[in-house]
């Protein structure tokens, strides 16, 4: 599924990780616990969080993420640097792209 490791976030098929900054991805995670599970999220190097997610079933719908937003699909190798993790792992369950999508919208919104 994901590996923390050395410095790099190890992402395997089926997994994303969403790259929101951390300026607001308190507000992110507090939001995504009203739409579900709240997966593991690590706090990384440069002031960023990372949200890891299950993809959309298919089909996959389109969407535009904010500048500041960067979503990964796996595989894929993510570079932390020192992070820890702000929800530890371990939790079954990950909330869709969609979820942390929508909360993202949610948190802009009140933002503008």
């Amino acid at each position: 599924m994901w590996r923390w490791h050395g410095g790099e976030l190890l992402l395997d098929e089926g997994v994303v990780a969403v790259e929101v900054p951390a300026g607001w991805a308190g507000e992110v995670s507090h939001q995504l616990t009203f739409a579900g599970p709240l997966g593991p999220i690590l706090a990384a190097a440069r002031s960023r969080w990372l949200f890891l997610a299950d993809p959309e079933p298919e089909p996959r719908q389109r969407y535009v993420l904010p500048p500041a937003v960067r979503c990964w699909d796996g595989p894929r190798r993510i570079e932390t640097g020192a992070a820890r993790w702000v929800v530890e792992p371990g939790r079954s369950a990950l909330p869709t792209v969609g979820a942390v999508r929508c909360a993202i919208r949610t948190v802009r919104r009140s933002l503008v």
